[in-house]
């Protein structure tokens, strides 16, 4: 059976020759990977970078539990997203803490709107000099991402997950989200106020998160 899908690329693993496993976060499936045959043919690897949004035609397999991909297009091309190295530095470090906290299927169409909301919001946010900025985008979205998932700190576990980050969180505990992007924070606040909601994190799903580009976010904000 083969039906149409929209899907977020999360991340991607080799698979042979000309085929990936791409791993994605779907409206209508959730959490779940997908093969890819033909990259660098008649696919190309550039459909694939961390955050894309796509639509595909999923085929359904009865034999497999690996369904397939093809027919891509790309309703929102993210040239901002793409042309920005501060972004795609964001996009890789939200891709890899969102494939490791996310769970297999449970598909939450309401999740899935709030992310493909970010993104657009992210690939639409400017310079300094246009207004708002993106240097703390992804530790806002990691404080929504903890309220999402039902984990909002109270105070007891600020002073617990805080530590020296504590009076910096504190003050956005009760901010939204276009609020935080608008705090003048330096590089250390930052990487501070990032590792404390990861432990946060980290805590209530009972599994370490290992997110290797937050260092490269860190030398670059």
């Amino acid at each position: 059976m083969k039906r149409p899908c929209e899907l977020i690329v999360l991340h991607t693993t080799k698979y042979a020759e000309n085929a990936f496993v791409v791993h994605t976060l779907c409206r209508e499936y959730g959490k779940r990977s997908f093969l890819v045959r033909g990259v660098g043919k008649q696919v190309s690897p550039a459909w694939f970078l961390q955050l894309n949004i796509l639509e595909a035609e999923v085929s359904e397999s009865q034999r497999s539990s690996l369904w397939t991909l093809s027919h891509f297009s790309q309703p929102v091309p993210l040239s901002s997203l793409r042309d920005s190295l501060g972004k795609n530095c964001i996009a890789l470090f939200l891709s890899e803490v969102l494939i490791k906290t996310l769970h297999e299927g449970d598909a939450d169409e309401a999740f899935y709107a709030w992310l493909r909301g970010r993104i657009l919001l992210l690939d639409s946010l400017g310079a300094k000099a246009d207004g708002i900025h993106y240097a703390n985008f992804h530790i806002a979205l990691l404080k929504e991402l903890c309220e999402r998932e039902g984990y909002e700190p109270s105070q007891n576990e600020l002073l617990a997950f805080s530590e020296d980050s504590l009076s910096d969180m504190e003050m956005l505990a009760g901010k939204n989200f276009q609020q935080m992007l608008l705090v003048p924070l330096n590089g250390t606040r930052r990487s501070r106020i990032a590792r404390s909601y990861l432990k946060f994190l980290e805590y209530h799903l009972d599994t370490p998160l290992h997110i290797k580009s937050l260092d490269v976010l860190d030398s670059l904000f």
